[in-house]
C-alpha cells in the first residue's frame, strides 16, 4: 500500500501523549535492541536516529554517544518532550526523502523502517551515511503482524520476511552481523480494546480505508474478532512480531 506519510504524522502527533504509556510492546523491542547494540560496543562517536518518536531508544543511547547524536522524525508534533529534554540535531521530515547527516558511527531505527515504500534506496541513503565499518541497527515488523486486523479489515501496512530484509541489506552493501525475530500476542478485552490500543499508539495512521465506525459496524467487527482470535480466558488476541538487526557497512 501506498503510506500517506502527512497522515502517519497527524495520527502520531494526535497520540503521542498516550504512546509512551500504551507501546509496551515497542519499548520491549527497544530494550532488546539497546542491548544487542551495546553488547557489540559501549561507546560510539557520532548517532543518527531514524524516526526517534517520543525517544524510547533515544533516552537509552545517548549516554553512550561520544559526539554528535542527531534524529529523525516526520515532524516535532511526533517527538513529545524529546527535542526539549535533550541536546539533539533534529533533522525533521520523511527519512526517504531528506539528506542524512555524514560519517555516522552508527545509525539505528526502532519500529519505523515497516513505514518505508523503498527499502533498497534507504539502505543505499544510511551505507553511504556511515563512515567506514559503520554499524545499522534497526528494529521493524515481519510477517504475522497485526495479522487479525489484516485477516478481519483487510488493511493495514505490507509486511515482510527477515529473508526480505537480509536480501536487501546484502545487495546495498551490509554484511550482516546478527538477525533475528520472534512473535507474542497480547491479550485485550475484546475487539473494541484492539482497536482503541492500536489508535492509542498511533499505527492506525497507516488505515486508508474509508470504513465509517458505527454501533452496527463495531458489533459485528468484535463478533468476527471473538470467532476467530478469542483466547482461553475469554479475551482475544493480538500478534506482534518484530524483527531485528545488526549490519555493518562493508
Amino acid at each position: 500500500m501506498v503510506v500517506d506519510k502527512k497522515k502517519v504524522a497527524l495520527r502520531f502527533g494526535q497520540n503521542v501523549s498516550t504512546y509512551n504509556q500504551e507501546a509496551f510492546i515497542q519499548k520491549e523491542i527497544t530494550e532488546e535492541l539497546y542491548q544487542k547494540i551495546t553488547s557489540m560496543d559501549e561507546y560510539f562517536e557520532n548517532c543518527f536516529e531514524i524516526g526517534c518518536g517520543s525517544g524510547f531508544l533515544t533516552k537509552k543511547l545517548q549516554n553512550h554517544i561520544h559526539h554528535s547524536y542527531a534524529v529523525n522524525d516526520l515532524d516535532t508534533s511526533c517527538t513529545h518532550q524529546l527535542l526539549k529534554e535533550n541536546k539533539l540535531t533534529f533533522f525533521g521530515g520523511d527519512a526517504e526523502k531528506i539528506s542524512f547527516p555524514k560519517n555516522n558511527s552508527i545509525v539505528v531505527s526502532t519500529s519505523a523502517f515497516q513505514w518505508m515504500q523503498n527499502i533498497s534506496k534507504l539502505f543505499r541513503k544510511i551505507n553511504d551515511s556511515l563512515s567506514d565499518n559503520g554499524v545499522l541497527a534497526f528494529s521493524t515488523f515481519g510477517l504475522e503482524n497485526f495479522r487479525q486486523i489484516k485477516g478481519i479489515l483487510n488493511e493495514g501496512l505490507t509486511y515482510y520476511s527477515i529473508d526480505f530484509w537480509k536480501e536487501h541489506l546484502e545487495k546495498e552493501g551490509f554484511d550482516i552481523l546478527s538477525a533475528w525475530e520472534w512473535k507474542k500476542d497480547c491479550s485485550f478485552k475484546d475487539g473494541t480494546a484492539v482497536l482503541k490500543h492500536i489508535k492509542k499508539t498511533g499505527v492506525s495512521g497507516s488505515n486508508s480505508s474509508s470504513k465509517i465506525w458505527n454501533k452496527k459496524t463495531l458489533q459485528a467487527f468484535n463478533e468476527e474478532y471473538t470467532q476467530y482470535f478469542s483466547t482461553e480466558l475469554n479475551e482475544v488476541s493480538l500478534t506482534y512480531h518484530p524483527l531485528f538487526f545488526i549490519a555493518k557497512k562493508k
